[in-house]
């Protein structure tokens, strides 16, 4: 596998074996970030608020969605 290569699976993970955003690489190791305008992303945000124990999180993303349905 060659590191940084688009083309082969797993060059998102770094030489930690931690995954490293390409496309923000300032994020922190293991740190994903997800936009409320990619409808993709909007399927995780409702699923995660769904599962959430914090309320007032859940209900802030849902209540965001909102905009987007």
């Amino acid at each position: 596998m060659v590191e940084g290569s688009a083309n082969n699976m797993g060059h998102h993970i770094n030489k930690s074996g931690n995954f490293q955003s390409d496309k923000y690489p300032k994020l922190p190791e293991n740190k994903f970030l997800l936009s409320f305008k990619d409808p993709i992303a909007r399927k995780a945000l409702r699923m995660y608020a769904e599962n959430s124990n914090d309320k007032e999180l859940a209900d802030d993303i849902l209540e965001v969605l909102k905009k987007f349905e």
